[in-house]
């Protein structure tokens, strides 16, 4: 009985349980000094080894190991405390999944979080940790921003924003509550429950070729240049504002660029042919001078003050051609809906191209609005057909000097400078390079 209901060993003031087994001895403190109360803990210590049931021994084994669990995870918890609301903004800047966003977004989603963390602090002081947020409390903030008179949309990206953060955060905030999905699948994630609302999104009308040349005609300085690049290059407001000049060549006429909105799902170059407007107003630029952004004020407007205030610009403008540059919204929302704006430029770029008879693929490939199922549907669009179909939008910038001496625009036949590159080798490429000159001579 002795090595089943051990025995007391002291060791200093304290006194240690002993016992054996398979004739291997174990020790433990008793954390007392006292012999009676170091009886008692011993009796405690020894209890699993005295149950006769073997269930009973598992199941006493099982609580205890729980406990420790319990007992690691509450030092794990007061070593590496789950993030706090008040936190979450920094940790969040700090995940490597938000390296590719860019700052205008980002200013978007701390607005997002910054709405959410003001009607927490009004309707729940209390709440401290993103762990907190349930399900039920998402809910009632999403019926409170639907209320509010927002877009679908609008509600959409607080919604989509939200349900990401908490994503990104679900291991720094230690989420714990499980959630069952319609479809049965399980999340720990509070947001992911709430159900997008219908956008019934308006959009932006196209402008008329009156409307074009009135507001066209009467911008002056940057302001013009980057409304040129919105009709001409059927631009989104950042990349017209912020397009470099390397991006440009006068001399093929081109503009080659990334569009920023789909750069990181889709970072595929544009290449798009310039009309006879946008090159006069361009060439107006000295050749010493074309370095940087297109438009450095309003680059620099865009990238430290952000894009509403470079649209904001815009609306004032079209505004003070007696354009009316909002409308009354159908249902339930209390603002108004914007009618006209930069983004007009882009819809009146692809109209007009329409009307003048180019193909759908072609409109497509030229503003970059495209999709895998238009790829399915439509034949790849060559130069020669975008430049045919840039060159039918209406000249609308009439102040705008075509520049004589600008050279024609330069081609080269692609098939015949790939054949030459094939055929380089050690002994050929100093033929080959004088053939290429040569070609780049004559065009």
């Amino acid at each position: 009985m002795k090595t089943r209901k051990g025995w007391l060993i002291k060791r200093g003031k304290t006194f240690h349980a002993a016992w054996k087994i398979g004739g291997k001895l174990f020790t433990k403190t008793t954390g007392e000094a006292d012999r009676r109360k170091a009886q008692t803990r011993l009796s405690e210590i020894m209890r699993p080894f005295l149950v006769e049931d073997e269930g009973l021994l598992l199941e006493t084994v099982k609580a205890r190991i729980e406990g420790a669990r319990t007992e690691l995870a509450a030092i794990d918890e007061a070593r590496n405390p789950p993030l706090t609301l008040a936190q979450a903004w920094t940790a969040y800047r700090a995940a490597s999944a938000t390296a590719d966003i860019t700052a205008g977004t980002l200013a978007n989603y701390e607005g997002y979080l910054t709405a959410f963390l003001v009607w927490t602090a009004k309707t729940h002081p209390k709440l401290v940790l993103m762990r907190d947020v349930s399900a039920s409390l998402a809910e009632a903030y999403w019926n409170h921003l639907c209320g509010q008179g927002m877009t679908g949309r609008t509600c959409n990206a607080h919604r989509a924003f939200l349900r990401a953060f908490w994503g990104v955060l679900c291991d720094a905030a230690k989420l714990a509550t499980v959630y069952t999905l319609r479809d049965g699948t399980q999340t720990l994630n509070p947001w992911a429950k709430i159900a997008k609302r219908d956008e019934h999104s308006k959009g932006r009308r196209a402008l008329t070729v009156a409307e074009l040349q009135n507001v066209c005609q009467s911008a002056t300085g940057e302001l013009r240049t980057m409304l040129a690049l919105g009709l001409y290059l059927g631009a989104r407001l950042g990349d017209a504002a912020c397009l470099d000049w390397g991006c440009v060549d006068l001399d093929r006429r081109t503009i080659s660029y990334t569009p920023r909105k789909t750069a990181r799902k889709k970072p595929g170059v544009l290449l798009v042919p310039m009309h006879p407007a946008l090159v006069a107003v361009l060439a107006e630029t000295p050749a010493s001078k074309r370095t940087g952004p297109v438009t450095p004020a309003m680059a620099a407007v865009y990238r430290n003050k952000g894009q509403s205030v470079v649209s904001l610009i815009v609306q004032r403008h079209f505004e003070a051609c007696g354009l009316a540059t909002t409308t009354d919204r159908e249902g339930a929302g209390v603002r108004r809906c914007v009618a006209v704006g930069f983004h007009s430029l882009r819809h009146s770029a692809v109209s007009l191209l329409r009307a003048a008879g180019a193909a759908q693929s072609v409109s497509m490939a030229l503003v970059g609005h495209s999709s895998a199922e238009v790829h399915e549907l439509y034949t790849h669009s060559d130069e020669d057909a975008m430049r045919r179909a840039v060159a039918a939008l209406p000249a609308v910038l009439g102040n705008a000097s075509f520049p004589v001496a600008l050279p024609p625009a330069r081609m080269i036949e692609a098939e015949r400078v790939r054949a030459i590159a094939d055929g380089i080798t050690a002994k050929t490429w100093k033929a080959a390079r004088a053939e290429l000159l040569a070609l780049a001579g004559n065009v």
